[in-house]
C-alpha cells in the first residue's frame, strides 16, 4: 500500500509540474501580444482620449497597426489606428462601416465563403477592412474601404500546399 500511494503522489506531483510548465510557456508565447495591445490602448487613450475600450485588432500587412475600438470621452464611438512612428488616425464610428456592416455586404456579394478571419487595417495607406476567407480549397484576401464598404480592385489568392 505504501509503495501505491507513493507513485500516486509521484504522477500527481509530476501533473502538476507539467502544468504548471504549460501555463508558463503560455504566458511567455503570450506576453508580446499582450504588451503590443496594451500599449496601444495606452497610446489610444492619450492621443484620441479613448475613455471606454471595446476590443482591440492587431492587423499585419505591410507593417503592423494595431486598431482601438471604443468610445471616445464625449461618448462617440471612435477607431483608432495605430502605427509605430506615424501619427494616429482617429474616425467615428458614424463615418466607416461597423464589422457588421461589412460582413453583411461580403455575405450578400460572397455568400458561398467561409471567413477566416475580418479586421481592421491599413492597406495603401487606406483605412480598410481585412477579409481573410476560404473559398472552395483556396484562401483569400481581399480589402474593403473602411469609409464606404467598397472592395478595393486587388485580391489575393494563397496557394494550395
Amino acid at each position: 500500500m505504501k509503495k501505491k500511494t507513493k507513485w500516486i503522489l509521484i504522477s500527481i506531483l509530476t501533473l502538476l509540474i507539467v502544468l504548471f510548465g504549460l501555463h508558463r510557456f503560455y504566458i511567455y508565447i503570450q506576453q508580446d501580444l499582450w504588451s503590443g495591445e496594451q500599449a496601444a490602448v495606452v497610446r489610444a487613450q492619450q492621443e484620441a482620449g479613448i475613455s471606454d475600450v471595446k476590443k482591440v485588432y492587431k492587423s499585419v500587412w505591410d507593417e503592423v497597426c494595431w486598431v482601438v475600438e471604443g468610445k471616445d470621452e464625449s461618448g462617440q464611438a471612435v477607431m483608432v489606428w495605430i502605427q509605430e512612428g506615424k501619427e494616429s488616425r482617429v474616425v467615428p464610428l458614424s463615418e466607416g462601416t461597423t464589422e457588421a456592416q461589412v460582413k453583411a455586404i461580403i455575405h450578400e456579394r460572397f455568400p458561398e465563403i467561409d471567413i477566416v478571419r475580418l479586421v481592421p487595417g491599413i492597406y495603401n495607406d487606406q483605412l480598410v477592412w481585412q477579409l481573410f476567407y476560404k473559398e472552395n480549397a483556396h484562401h483569400y484576401y481581399r480589402f474593403y474601404n473602411f469609409s464606404s464598404g467598397e472592395p478595393l480592385s486587388e485580391v489575393f489568392t494563397l496557394p494550395n500546399r
